[in-house]
């Protein structure tokens, strides 16, 4: 099988330009992810859809067997079905989050087949709370603070040597006190997710944009200050637009299982923008579960669950005229480098710091007072710019090979505890 990686831009390309530099990454060659062909019977399970609630998990089996037999592993249940679909309520309720990511695993058998999987029982909703509208985790208001992961790694570019790259990448953020990683214009393989699921992490998915760029369009132009809806000025190919589309279906239905992805984002900053209200529609049809954010950043539209916001440059504001929760979708972005652990001598990121103390210092005092004071007013969950470097950016909070933090992780956990605290008293009931 032999692929080759065009760049056509009517597809989601992602980061990767022919001429890497500054925000663009390497690209890669083409097969990034195992290829294979696999046989298998008539009575064969195809694939599963699960949904999943803090009461109970359906999953509905592709197949043509006519008796399934599932087990669920915890208590060792066993049940019987002839239909496509089952209801599992565990006996003894265990509710998934970042902090007890507990997985119901079960096998599904039929004659000649048969497979494993999991299932946690979880919900994301948005709720009024003390009269601001709140994120809430399984009932409970909930503050999600996260890292933009860009997901591109010095050893493989897309992929990183092994699957403990992955596995590395969440357990440094959690060592920081991190409960979110925001996935930005990149798929993951599934094993990233499986790991999410299993450590604890939550994840905000980004849709991998197309069409093109425009650097003075949609990034310095909007941070100025003009930041309407561009309606239908850009991103105006019909088959680009047909393929983003597509692409948005095929994403939702590809991580529909996980229980930890738990919100999409449609368009970051206009990168291929177009009827966002149709296309938020859409996905919320398809999937009502998740939170959607159809437009991070800026360019707004009227349909959106989160009032999402990028600022950079300057202190937060966060007022908000419709009340919709407030999610700062990406803020920070601080450059440090760390000698003897870059890519090369080229430097993107905002605020250059020479010393890591002045770095760490910069870094705490934006949490703690420049964004906790933020969640009186509203904030339901932060995106800090970002998880590691990524070649010519030097504003990760990991060295692109991962072999440093630039910030100490007790320093960054206090920070984040700190946010934690002040979310609780903020919602606290009165």
């Amino acid at each position: 099988l032999i692929v080759v990686d065009s760049l056509d831009k009517n597809f989601p390309y992602g980061k990767q330009k022919d001429k890497r530099g500054g925000m663009w990454y390497t690209p890669v060659s083409g097969i990034w992810q195992t290829v294979w062909i696999e046989s298998f019977s008539t009575d064969a399970i195809l694939s599963l859809k699960i949904e999943q609630t803090t009461e109970n998990a359906k999953i509905i089996v592709n197949s043509k067997a006519e008796k399934k037999i599932l087990t669920l592993k915890d208590d060792n249940s066993i049940y019987e079905f002839t239909s496509d679909s089952i209801i599992i309520e565990p006996k003894e309720k265990k509710l998934w989050s970042p902090e007890t990511p507990f997985l119901y695993e079960f096998t599904i058998e039929t004659e000649n087949d048969k497979i494993e999987s999991y299932f946690a029982l979880r919900e994301i909703e948005i709720e009024e709370v003390n009269q601001t509208k709140r994120l809430t985790l399984n009932k409970e208001p909930y503050f999600f603070s996260g890292l933009l992961d860009q997901g591109y790694y010095p050893d493989g570019i897309f992929l990183p040597a092994t699957p403990e790259g992955y596995e590395k990448d969440i357990l440094d953020a959690k060592k920081m006190g991190f409960n979110m990683l925001r996935k930005h214009i990149k798929i993951e393989p599934l094993i990233f997710y499986y790991l999410c699921d299993k450590l604890g992490m939550a994840v905000f998915q980004d849709m991998v944009n197309n069409s093109g760029y425009s650097f003075i369009l949609d990034t310095v132009v909007p941070t100025i200050g003009m930041k309407k809806d561009i309606g239908t000025l850009r991103h105006s190919s019909k088959k680009s637009r047909e393929i983003f589309l597509s692409h948005m279906d095929k994403t939702a239905d590809l991580l529909y299982n996980s229980p930890s992805v738990l919100y999409y984002t449609i368009f970051n900053e206009g990168w291929g923008q177009f009827k966002a209200d149709n296309a938020y529609k859409r996905i919320k049809e398809k999937d009502s579960t998740r939170i959607i954010d159809a437009t991070s950043g800026w360019f707004k539209a009227s349909l959106s669950d989160v009032d999402s916001r990028h600022i950079y440059f300057k202190s937060p504001n966060l007022k908000r005229p419709d009340g919709r929760p407030a999610v700062l979708s990406e803020f920070g972005g601080f450059s440090f480098r760390y000698e003897g652990h870059l890519y090369g001598k080229k430097n993107y990121g905002y605020s250059l710091y020479k010393d890591a103390k002045d770095f760490e210092d910069a870094v705490f005092d934006l949490y703690v007072n420049g964004t906790l004071p933020l969640i009186k007013d509203g904030l339901c969950a932060t995106v800090y710019t970002q998880l590691s470097d990524v070649e010519d950016e030097t504003n990760g909070l990991i060295t692109y090979d991962r072999r440093k933090f630039k910030i100490n992780p007790t320093t960054m956990k206090n920070a984040n505890d700190k946010m934690y605290s002040e979310f609780k008293s903020v919602v606290k009931k009165k």
